[in-house]
């Protein structure tokens, strides 16, 4: 081969080379844009996962302060309570109570119950009606307010309703209340109210002490009976003369 021969085989060698570079350089362009691409959905992958994550951390922060605003609210809110029961464990009466058992003062209180109170004892159903028809102004943290309902076994053999629902609103410190809406059912009441009161000894030992007491002040009275009298004569003797001079005073 001549000299133009090995040129031209050398020029063929380079442009090869020149298009495998070209190529190669071409090839790595490529790589680097897919893994730019890559990259960048990576990143906003990434982007998107903190977004959502700090989209749920302030849910549940809101979340929280509500719950907590909540608890506070109802933990400085009254808590008022209507009941019936027996007045005292093991006692046949029953009795109608308005109690408020919250923290803070009761305003506007106001009862609704279905059926209407109706007692076995006429004279009493009147008061009731007239107990939770009216709107109480305030009521105090720990005050209830007790009235007399009706007798457990009367009212079983009377054909009167059993079960009450009340509904109670009133407002606190905050404003108006939850209202309550629940049911009391004196059925429950069947077996409770049978049998001796826990605190029937306790009573007759007070009722010994009380008699022994009034037996005492009687034989007290009755000894000094006459010093008493005499005190009493002086007493209205002296009243006697400070009129006597009085009336002296005015001629």
């Amino acid at each position: 081969m001549d000299a133009g021969d090995w040129i031209s085989v050398g020029s063929g060698g380079v442009a090869l080379v020149a298009a495998g570079i070209a190529f190669w350089q071409a090839r790595t362009a490529s790589d680097s844009a897919k893994h730019a691409d890559r990259q960048a959905q990576a990143a906003e992958e990434q982007l998107s996962i903190a977004r959502q994550q700090t989209q749920q951390a302030e849910r549940v922060h809101r979340e929280q302060l509500a719950l907590a605003e909540q608890v506070h609210r109802e933990q400085s809110e009254p808590y008022v309570v209507v009941d019936i029961g027996p007045d005292r464990p093991g006692s046949p009466l029953l009795v109608l109570s308005i109690e408020n058992t919250g923290p803070t003062m009761a305003r506007d209180l106001r009862i609704r119950v279905t059926p209407d109170l109706v007692s076995s004892h006429d004279n009493l159903t009147g008061r009731l009606q007239r107990a939770v028809a009216r709107t109480v102004p305030v009521l105090p943290p720990g005050r209830r307010l007790v009235f007399a309902f009706d007798v457990y076994y009367r009212r079983e053999s009377s054909g009167l309703p059993m079960q009450f629902d009340f509904t109670v609103d009133a407002a606190g410190p905050a404003g108006p209340v939850e209202t309550l809406t629940y049911r009391v059912d004196l059925e429950v009441l069947q077996g409770v109210l049978m049998g001796e009161s826990p605190t029937k000894p306790l009573e007759e030992a007070l009722g010994g002490i009380s008699r022994s007491v009034d037996g005492l002040t009687k034989a007290t009275a009755r000894a000094n009976g006459g010093s008493r009298r005499q005190s009493d004569e002086e007493m209205l003797a002296t009243l006697r003369d400070l009129q006597d001079g009085s009336d002296g005073d005015n001629m």
